[in-house]
């Protein structure tokens, strides 16, 4: 009986022994295991559902308007507009087919119900910046002609988009409202740039030329910088000069400085005279203009060299040039210059200068 105890004990020893070595072996696996990433994300269910594009959405929602009646149609077309309209499909193309079944749609839903001016606006500016093709075409030219105001409006404000509706009969359109004066001012001039591209730069140069409202004007000159040609910043200064506008900050439009800074290389001397106008007025075109404001110092014309001491003074005051640089190319003029006016506009701008330099060497604010 000893000898069975004696023999069970020792069996049961070497399983335990057996046991503990397999956990320790187990347990050695583990510590040897490095941590995983801190960046590794979990994979979220959402990426392994198929994407949704436009074309999809397009294809559930219009089932929905087809299938209601009466109110519920306008109903679905709002969440249809809504849904097209979200940041989810800014930007993505849609499909021909797909795109004419949509206008389709659209234009039935909007028609088969009472009138909805807001749902008719946001159906115009939509199907004229991203829905191509004919019924789309059609319905985008039917507003421009006969309205509402609203939905003209959102409808120019989306032609000649390159996803939406263009081409020749449009740009004749738009050219027709403006001369009906059915166009803004202000919004004239960039459909008619989308619409006519390189057609309609010189319609645009006389149009400016030929008006003496301010913000056709202006509009017109901001239009025309899109074509990104140095020379139409001459005619756009020598028009803004003619009425007015190109030294008064107030009406001055935008200028490209790097169209300005190419345009400046080869102008000539009334050319300079403008552009030193134009940087006196915004100084924040000396920036990248520092080396035709030197050359405009140095011009015969007393008027350009003015303009030009203006402009360094103003950039310089407002830290838009490095002062010691500014002081330089006044000082420099001031040595040689012989008109008493001149010179007096230099000492002043000299003295405004030194009193910056003075304050930023003391700390005084």
């Amino acid at each position: 009986m000893n000898r069975l105890e004696t023999a069970a004990g020792a069996s049961l020893v070497a399983l335990l022994a057996a046991g503990a070595g397999l956990k320790y072996q187990e347990l050695s696996r583990l510590a040897s295991t490095p941590p995983p990433l801190g960046h590794v994300q979990p994979r979220l269910q959402l990426e392994t559902r198929p994407e949704r594009t436009v074309d999809a959405a397009i294809g559930a929602y219009v089932s929905a308007v087809e299938a209601a009646a009466g109110a519920d149609k306008l109903v679905e077309l709002g969440s249809l507009l809504s849904s097209l309209e979200s940041p989810e499909f800014d930007g993505e193309s849609i499909d021909p087919i797909t795109a004419e079944t949509l206008a389709r749609t659209v234009v039935s839903g909007l028609e088969s119900g009472e009138e909805d001016s807001e749902l008719r606006r946001r159906a115009a500016g939509y199907l004229a910046a991203r829905v191509p093709g004919r019924t789309s075409r059609e319905f985008v030219l039917r507003t421009l002609e006969e309205g509402p105001v609203e939905a003209r409006e959102a409808a120019l404000k989306g032609v000649g988009s390159p996803l939406g509706v263009r081409g020749s009969s449009v740009y004749a359109k738009v050219k027709e409202l403006g001369d009906r004066g059915l166009v803004s001012d202000s919004l004239l001039p960039s459909v008619l740039r989308r619409t006519g591209g390189i057609k309609a730069k010189e319609h645009l140069v006389a149009l400016m030329n030929s008006t003496d409202s301010i913000r056709l004007i202006a509009a017109c000159a901001v239009s025309l910088q899109d074509y990104r040609d140095p020379e139409l910043i001459g005619a756009i200064l020598e028009r803004l000069e003619a009425v007015g506008m190109i030294d008064s900050a107030g009406k001055l439009p935008w200028l490209s400085p790097a169209l300005l800074d190419e345009h400046l290389k080869s102008a000539d001397r009334a050319g300079l005279r403008r552009g030193m106008m134009a940087m006196a007025t915004r100084p924040s075109l000396v920036k990248t203009g520092i080396v035709h404001a030197e050359k405009g110092l140095q011009s015969p014309d007393p008027d350009t060299r003015r303009f030009a001491a203006v402009a360094v003074k103003k950039a310089v005051v407002s830290k838009l040039i490095d002062a010691q640089r500014g002081e330089a190319l006044l000082a420099g003029r001031l040595q040689v210059e012989t008109e008493p006016v001149l010179k007096a506009e230099l000492t002043g701008g000299l003295e405004r200068i030194h009193r910056l330099l003075e304050h930023r060497e003391t700390g005084v604010q």
